[in-house]
């Protein structure tokens, strides 16, 4: 074989491998077309969704998938050649729709939400992506529908709650506002000062009231802090810091100052406001003028005390010349009306000294001498002078004083009337042969020292519905009265009030048949 048909023969061969090599290729496209369009039709057949095929012109229905034949209540050949439109319901493109109506820039699908219709005329919510794509030779729409029923119903709660909850707020912010108006006229017609501070006694608030008694503007009071409008002394700070440590409220009898520089008592209310978690976050105040109260007041003592000085005088008179007649007659009936008439007298000027002494107490004068004292050694002479007075009524006074008692201030002389009130009470309706008992103790109560004196004796006792009046001006119990014992009904609010004045308290213990205690506490921290 020549050159010439070796190159020939060769050339041949090649011609046949390429044929072949491009045979190949041609099947090996027909089965991957193949492939793809048996795993297409697996996916048509067997997807959970809804499936349509449509005819993007005539918007009829070529095809749906078993799912969507079975959802909608059709057999798949009653659906293809149907109109789209007896399927989906049209859509109004309000605003909710446009929310939920886009389209991807990147693959063309249109997403939207619409309803379908059931062949029993049942609506179904659904979610729809539609695409146009070339298939087998034609142009064709693919929907796939979502059933979105779960999901519509959960965005209906979820709207209703809103609804519910947004009227909930306007009720509350309505309520609220009425509240805010309600407080806003009660701190606008109440006579006394309101502010309202925070922890550093910055202003916050101030009512109307408040510029009636300072003299400052709103705006003023604003821009300063509270503690600019009174002079509070060393010793009332700490009171305040003790009781706001506490998380309680202070009160006291304190100096304000007017704008226009001048001073006027006042009575002020400080209560902090506190988190669920018991931090004071700031502070409500309420303060007065109390000038006129004092002048009241002290109209009144003076009153009292000019009429009570008025009846001594005459009074002073009947007694003596009572004496005197007393001294002339030694027998007979005349004598007998003069015990009586010198036994009343001496009844009413008892009863114009208590009076005396009440107004006193009522009155800023109420504490006369304030210092150091002791008052177990005062309690143990009180006993001691009175052994006679025991002795002649035949009973038994004891004296029990706890040892180490805390020295106090106070006032010695209002004290020893404190404690004689209750003496001569407790003299009074003890029976002969019966036991008077005076103790001094120095207890705890509530994390605070205080210094008893307790007065006990085995008489009668008082009903407890007498106790709810025994510290009342002018109540004399039954016994009194039915056994015609002497006495005006105003020693124990006599005794009360010395306690108060002393920042203490007068306590009573009794049942009836066991005999009565009196017990007068005072704090020893008092300074």
């Amino acid at each position: 074989m020549s050159g010439l048909e070796n190159q020939q023969s060769d050339k041949s061969l090649h011609n046949e491998i390429g044929l072949l090599r491009q045979r190949i290729a041609e099947l090996e496209a027909n089965q991957a077309g193949q492939a793809a369009t048996n795993y297409a039709d697996f996916l048509f057949k067997n997807s959970g969704e809804t499936i349509l095929i449509i005819d993007p012109y005539t918007m009829k229905i070529l095809d749906a998938n078993p799912n969507a034949a079975r959802r909608l209540g059709y057999r798949r050949s009653e659906m293809r050649q149907m109109a789209l439109d007896e399927i989906e319901m049209p859509r109004l493109l309000n605003a909710e729709d446009a929310e939920t109506t886009w389209q991807s820039s990147a693959s063309g699908t249109y997403f939207y939400e619409g309803q379908y219709r059931h062949k029993d005329g049942t609506l179904i919510p659904v979610e729809v992506s539609s695409r146009l794509i070339f298939w087998e030779g034609q142009d064709v729409l693919v929907n796939f529908a979502r059933d979105i029923r779960w999901r519509k119903e959960a965005e209906l709660a979820l709207r209703q709650v809103n609804n519910s909850l947004e009227q909930q707020v306007r009720e509350r912010t309505a309520e609220l506002a009425a509240e805010k108006e309600k407080l806003e006229a009660v701190l606008g017609t109440i006579v006394e000062a309101v502010t309202m501070t925070d922890t550093e006694h910055q202003v916050l608030y101030v009512n109307k009231g408040f510029a009636t008694v300072t003299g400052f503007s709103q705006a003023e009071a604003l821009a300063a802090r509270f503690d600019t409008f009174f002079d509070l002394t060393a010793q009332e700070r700490q009171a305040q810091a003790d009781a706001f440590g506490l998380g309680l409220a202070w009160s006291g009898e304190v100096t304000g100052r007017r704008k226009d520089g001048r001073s006027y008592p006042t009575v002020l209310t400080m209560v902090p406001i506190q988190n669920e978690n018991g931090k004071i976050t700031g502070y409500v105040t309420s303060h007065q003028d109390i000038s006129r109260f004092q002048a009241l007041d002290k109209a009144q003592y003076s009153f009292i005390t000019n009429v009570t000085h008025q009846l001594r005088t005459p009074l002073t008179n009947i007694k003596l010349y009572t004496n005197l007649l007393e001294d002339s007659l030694t027998e007979g009936k005349p004598r007998h009306y003069l015990n009586v008439l010198l036994s009343q007298a001496e009844r009413l000027e008892h009863l114009v000294q208590d009076i005396l002494e009440l107004a006193s107490l009522d009155s800023s004068n109420n504490v006369l001498s304030w210092r150091e004292m002791n008052v177990a050694e005062m309690v143990f002479q009180i006993c001691q002078g009175n052994q006679a007075r025991a002795q002649q009524k035949r009973q038994t006074l004891r004296c029990n004083i706890q040892d180490n008692v805390p020295l106090i201030m106070g006032d010695p002389t209002r004290l020893r009337q404190a404690i004689g009130e209750i003496l001569d009470n407790a003299f009074t309706y003890t029976p002969t042969e019966g036991h008077i008992q005076v103790a001094v103790a120095a207890p705890v109560e509530d994390d605070r020292q205080w210094i008893t004196m307790t007065v006990s004796d085995d008489g009668p006792g008082i009903s407890e519905e007498e106790q709810a009046h025994i510290f009342e001006r002018f109540f004399r119990g039954a016994l009194a009265e039915q056994g015609h014992l002497s006495g005006t009904g105003l020693g124990l609010c006599i005794s009360q009030q010395i306690a108060q004045a002393h920042h203490g308290h007068l306590t009573l213990h009794s049942e009836r048949g066991a005999g009565a205690s009196f017990t007068i506490w005072l704090p020893v921290d008092v300074s």
